[in-house]
């Protein structure tokens, strides 16, 4: 099982998210958005096997793009900036497997069809 924040993503004055991400997003979220705009709300389990760590790598890399410098041009990816570049995925798989637990005694489990924002597609 795979333990996920429910987060508000305050992304100006008018717009907030709130949306469920796979705990290890979390720390590239706070890059993305800064951490005074990421605040967590909930938590709650997902019944799915832990994606593969390089292609978490990847997707993240994608998904968050690189942050830009004061003249606007492309810097670091934010995925980098969280995990490093050199060794990154494997820096994302010790945070993967920190967030993947056993299911819980009875029926605690949310076990619907909801879709989260991330993991492995």
């Amino acid at each position: 099982m795979i333990r996920c924040v429910r987060v508000e993503i305050r992304k100006n004055e008018s717009s907030t998210l709130n949306e469920a991400y796979p705990a290890w997003e979390l720390p590239i979220l706070e890059a993305v958005h800064r951490p005074d705009n990421v605040k967590v709300i909930g938590e709650k389990l997902i019944d799915r096997a832990p994606p593969n760590p390089q292609d978490e790598f990847d997707r993240l890399v994608a998904r968050y793009g690189r942050s830009r410098d004061d003249n606007g041009n492309y810097s670091t990816h934010y995925t980098h900036m969280v995990y490093g570049q050199i060794g990154g995925a494997a820096q994302l798989a010790k945070a993967i497997n920190e967030h993947v637990v056993d299911a819980p005694e009875g029926n605690l489990v949310d076990d619907s069809e909801e879709q989260l924002s991330s993991v492995g597609g």
